[in-house]
């Protein structure tokens, strides 16, 4: 029995010192446990600089006062990095302003505020042809299309490439937008119906009973009454946007608008309806006789477009066309019958 409370005593003796130290340690960390947790968290960008925060805590005190010397340049630092991080955090909600939900309610001053952020600086009343740009790309709507002339059409614009902050606010007031989701929306459901000719979206039900509490009205993304109007008769809408553009498209003081824009207007607004205008404008192209377009071949075209067979099998040549256009017809069948391009 001895030898084993030997052993024992010898085994006390062995783990004595070790739990000793481990309390002292323990009564230490628990001494400086609140001083550790403030100098971790204030000095942490310092410490992570000087390789970690255990040589930082664990420094001597001559060290300390050293940091601590420091400790306005520190701050000076920090405050700089608070700027920038103030400056970031205004830059993102200036961005996030201009993507608000489509399915938030409509707002005129946020219409307002978003008609602000794509104003010309030195003209704050009107968003030019780089803001027109800007607010297209912002927005997710193609250049290359039909959608800014759509745009100018149902804001009732009276120039190419620029919104007056009236227009703006008769536009996006009528339709209920003040948001570029809902702008790219409208804009996209309207180029389908009417460009596009595809068939019109469904209207969403309407209840006349709700649940007890509930609110019987179904939140719509923008006011789709123009749009119900255009897809009541496609053909009339547009019509009136073809028109539409040659008036927004000639110079105030001009009775034509130049070829090269009346042939660029005839691809965008023609092309998918009536495939033909793309021959009609290969042959001003090549031809290269043609200045202008006055508003009775804009009109013409578009009745040769929708009324003339592709193959011009019902082209009447004493009917009343343009002279433009039956040189066009001579230019076709003389491919088609191989006597060359030349009108």
């Amino acid at each position: 029995m001895p030898p084993k409370r030997k052993r024992a005593e010898a085994g006390s003796d062995n783990a004595g010192p070790s739990t000793r130290t481990t309390r002292k340690s323990t009564r230490t960390a628990q001494g400086k446990g609140g001083d550790s947790q403030d100098n971790i968290s204030v000095n942490f960008s310092s410490a992570a600089a000087s390789g970690g925060v255990e040589d930082n805590h664990n420094a001597p005190s001559s060290k300390k006062t050293k940091l601590d010397r420091r400790a306005p340049a520190r701050a000076r630092g920090r405050g700089a990095r608070a700027a920038q991080l103030n400056h970031a955090l205004e830059d993102i909600k200036q961005a996030s302003s201009l993507k608000v939900p489509a399915s938030e309610e409509y707002s005129p001053t946020r219409s307002h505020d978003l008609f602000k952020n794509f104003a010309d600086a030195d003209a704050p009343n009107v968003i030019g042809p780089e803001g027109v740009e800007k607010l297209c790309t912002a927005a997710g709507i193609p250049l290359d299309g039909a959608q800014p002339l759509v745009l100018a059409w149902q804001f009732g614009c009276r120039e190419v490439g620029k919104i007056t902050c009236d227009e703006w606010v008769h536009g996006t007031d009528a339709l209920r937008i003040s948001s570029l989701p809902a702008l790219a929306l409208a804009l996209r459901e309207l180029d389908d119906l009417v460009i596009h000719n595809r068939p019109a979206v469904k209207k969403p039900p309407t209840s006349t009973s709700t649940k007890r509490g509930g609110d019987s009205r179904t939140h719509v993304p923008y006011n789709r009454s123009r749009y119900w109007d255009c897809a009541q008769n496609s053909q009339a809408a547009f019509n009136e946007l073809y028109q539409f553009c040659f008036t927004l498209s000639k110079p105030p003081q001009s009775r034509n608008i130049d070829m090269e824009t009346a042939t660029a207007l005839w691809s965008v607004l023609l092309t998918v309806r009536y495939p033909i205008i793309s021959e009609i404008t290969t042959f001003l192209h090549d031809n290269g006789s043609y200045r202008g377009a006055n508003k009775d071949i804009w009109s013409m075209v578009y009745e040769f477009c929708r009324t003339i067979h592709p193959n011009l099998d019902n082209y009447e040549t004493d009917g009343a066309w343009p002279t433009m256009l039956d040189d066009f017809v001579s230019w076709k069948r003389g491919k088609a019958s191989g006597e060359g391009t030349d009108s």
